[in-house]
């Protein structure tokens, strides 16, 4: 017969928290820790620089959120004059006028709001719920 290991004979009982530990108080994860620790640190106190000066000069972010507005607005006005203008050989587009006493609308401004024509309504779902028949009327 051989005899029990060591190992075997013991039981999580008889052995003591700090020697549970043992591999773990050895190794480097608490320098890991603290490490990522300061990372992050690091990351979220670089992306929050901006805050914080908003925070301390608060008439300064009023005048630098101006500042980007006017940036974006000069930035977009050549585009939108580069737009309206026609290519070369088409004839200039001419803007539809709306009607008398109607507003313009665009088309998902006139889909959203309209009311649906009694054949584009579907009919009352029976047990199993529409068909594809009752919502596709085309």
């Amino acid at each position: 017969m051989t005899a029990p290991s060591p190992r075997a004979a013991t039981s999580a009982d008889q052995i003591s928290p700090d020697d549970l530990l043992l591999g773990f108080s050895k190794s480097h994860l608490v320098r890991w820790f603290l490490a990522a620790l300061v990372l992050h640190a690091i990351v979220i106190g670089g992306f929050s620089v901006g805050t914080v000066r908003d925070w301390l000069d608060p008439e300064g972010a009023k005048v630098r959120k101006e500042a980007a507005i006017a940036a974006v607005k000069a930035a977009s006005a050549p585009a939108e004059a580069a737009a309206s203008q026609p290519a070369e050989g088409q004839p200039e587009a001419k803007p539809a006028e709306p009607q008398a006493g109607a507003e313009a609308k665009t088309p998902i401004e006139k889909a959203t709001t309209e009311a649906a024509k009694p054949e584009e309504i579907p009919s009352a779902p029976d047990d199993l719920g529409l068909s594809i028949e009752d919502t596709n009327p085309n």
